[in-house]
C-alpha cells in the first residue's frame, strides 16, 4: 500500500490528524514519555493485530485500522502507565477485534476505547485525554480534519448531534468546545464498525451516548471515565439491537 492509497481511505486521513495532534501537543509541552507511549502503543497495536490475524488466517497485512488503535490508545490512555498497562490496553483492543463481534467488519466495542476503558481500571491508571486536553488548538485541528472525514462518511451529525446533547445538559461552551469532546465525538464515537448509521442512528446515535453520560452523571457514578464508558454501553446496546435474535436464536439450539 503506497501512501496515496493510504491518503485516499479514511483510516489515513484520521492517522494523518492523529499525528498531527500528537505533534501539536509536543510542541505545547514535551515530554519523552509522550513521545515513547505513542510509539509503544502503536507498535504494540500493530504487532497484536498481525500476530492475530496470522494466527487465524495466515496472513501478515498491517491493517490502518491498527495504527489508528494505537494512536488513540497513545494519545488518550495515560503517558505515564507503563508498558504492562498499555500493551494490556493494547491486547484487549486487540482480541475484541478478532473475538467479540459478528465477522470481520463488524465489533461489539469499540477497541481503542474498550482497552483504554479495562486496563486503567485494571492497573489504576488515569484515562488522561492527554494530547486534546490542554488548550483550543485541538479543538480547531480536530474540527477542521474530522468533518470532512466524517461528512464523507455520511457520519457528520453523530459527533454534532453529541456536541449539542452535551452542551444542553452541561450548560457550557467551555466544556463542549474542548479537545477531549472533539476527540471523543469526532474520532471514537463515529467509528465504522462500531457505530451504526441506518435510519435514525445517524443522528440519534450521538444523542444516545451524550444521554449515557449525562445518567451517570446524573446518578453519580464514577467507574473509569464517562465518555468511554457510555461508548461502551452504547456499542452493545447497538450490537443486542442488530444481532440479538440471531444469538438468542442461536443460543436456543
Amino acid at each position: 500500500m503506497n501512501a496515496k492509497m493510504v491518503w485516499a481511505d479514511s483510516r489515513g486521513k484520521v492517522i494523518a490528524l492523529l499525528v498531527l495532534l500528537w505533534l501539536a501537543a509536543l510542541v505545547h509541552e514535551f515530554r519523552a514519555g509522550f513521545v515513547i507511549s505513542v510509539v509503544f502503543a502503536v507498535a504494540a497495536s500493530v504487532g497484536l493485530d498481525t500476530l492475530i490475524n496470522w494466527i487465524g488466517k495466515k496472513t501478515t497485512v498491517v491493517s490502518l485500522s491498527s495504527v489508528v488503535t494505537g494512536l488513540l490508545i497513545g494519545l488518550v490512555f495515560d503517558p505515564f502507565a507503563g508498558p504492562v498497562a498499555t500493551l494490556t490496553a493494547c491486547a484487549i483492543a486487540s482480541l475484541s477485534k478478532a473475538y467479540l463481534g459478528a465477522g470481520e467488519h463488524q465489533h461489539v466495542f469499540n477497541p481503542a476505547a474498550l482497552g483504554i476503558a479495562v486496563s486503567s481500571l485494571l492497573f489504576g491508571r488515569s484515562v488522561a485525554w492527554w494530547a486534546a486536553s490542554w488548550g483550543m488548538l485541538p479543538v480547531v485541528i480536530l474540527a477542521a480534519g474530522m468533518l470532512p472525514v466524517v461528512w464523507r462518511l455520511h457520519r457528520q451529525w453523530m459527533g454534532i448531534t453529541f456536541l449539542i446533547v452535551y452542551y444542553f445538559l452541561t450548560r457550557s461552551i467551555s466544556l463542549t468546545f474542548d479537545g477531549t469532546v472533539f476527540l471523543f465525538a469526532f474520532v471514537m464515537l463515529p467509528e465504522p464498525r462500531t457505530a451504526p448509521m441506518r435510519g435514525a442512528w445517524a443522528w440519534g446515535w450521538g444523542v444516545l451516548v451524550g444521554l449515557l453520560v449525562f445518567v451517570q452523571n446524573l446518578l453519580g457514578y464514577r467507574v473509569g471515565d464517562p465518555l468511554l464508558l457510555a461508548l461502551l454501553v452504547a456499542n452493545l446496546y447497538s450490537f443486542f439491537i442488530k444481532y440479538g435474535y440471531e444469538i438468542l436464536g442461536y443460543a436456543r439450539r
